[in-house]
């Protein structure tokens, strides 16, 4: 049961980054203060964290991420082991290099990439430790 708990509370962290995202964009066109705030950002962002230099690197960063995810996921699967933090692993890598490439319109677009990371960086926490317990778990002792 407090396993259960546990992981829904670590769900509700991963995803809180997309969550306020999502309420930055709802609240830019009620707020003026908001929208101001986010129009600083996206500036400030793109010269720094979000240049297109920066941006080329993540999607490999991801693209890469989603490769060894999915090399995973086969062995895996092959050992009839099926992993659901690998499979959302690279749903999560999938759906961040096309948030990437399409560059979205959204006011809030960098807290939506910055929360897409958080979800990856997440997965790929979880993907390890369920990788770690199966290699403990075949290891005589």
């Amino acid at each position: 049961m407090m396993k259960y708990i546990k992981v829904f509370f670590l769900s509700i962290i991963q995803f809180s980054g997309i969550i306020i995202a999502i309420v930055l964009e709802d609240l830019s066109d009620n707020k003026m203060g908001v929208a101001r705030y986010l129009v600083f950002k996206k500036q400030e962002f793109a010269a720094s964290y979000f240049s297109p230099v920066y941006m080329n690197l993540y999607t490999f960063i991801l693209a890469g991420g989603a490769i060894v995810c999915v090399a995973l996921l086969f062995k895996k699967w092959k050992s009839g082991k099926r992993m659901v933090s690998l499979l959302l692993a690279v749903l999560a890598n999938i759906i961040g290099i096309m948030a990437i490439q399409m560059n979205l319109g959204l006011e809030a677009y960098h807290f939506f990439l910055i929360g897409m990371f958080i979800v990856i960086a997440f997965q790929y926490g979880w993907c390890i430790r369920s990788y770690k317990k199966l290699e403990n778990q075949r290891r005589p002792k």
